[in-house]
């Protein structure tokens, strides 16, 4: 089973893409700041780094490019999701936005976690709303 740590900073959102995340196989670790996802992801190497880019004491970008730097966390694949357009950065495999349609998140965290563990998850019947209608 693999391991995904999601960092996000609204309540809201990091339930709804842990509900997705669990019904879809993975185990999720929970980061409400990027300060807090490297603390976690130092204690439990994750197979997949979902984050939100703006965040309090430590932002996603800065957390992608800590995460780059850190000992046997350089190449974890990282999914960069925002509410407004993302930078392009070292070791974000994909950028999504938040109002993307589940099946859309959905899609793109098995395809990074295939690619980077091998390890292909068979998807469950996507769920009919839209991460923006939890907002």
């Amino acid at each position: 089973m693999s391991t995904i740590l999601l960092v996000d900073d609204e309540p809201d959102l990091q339930e709804l893409y842990t509900d997705v995340l669990e019904v879809m196989g993975y185990q999720v670790i929970h980061a409400h700041d990027g300060l807090e996802a490297l603390e976690k992801a130092r204690q439990q190497r994750p197979d997949l780094v979902v984050t939100d880019w703006m965040m309090p004491r430590m932002d996603g970008v800065e957390l992608c490019q800590r995460l780059l730097h850190e000992p046997g966390l350089e190449d974890v694949p990282i999914i960069l999701h925002s509410s407004r357009r993302a930078p392009r950065l070292p070791g974000v495999r994909m950028t999504l936005s938040k109002s993307c349609p589940l099946n859309e998140f959905e899609d793109a965290v098995a395809q990074v976690i295939d690619e980077s563990t091998g390890e292909a998850v068979p998807s469950p019947e996507p769920m009919e709303s839209s991460l923006g209608a939890h907002h």
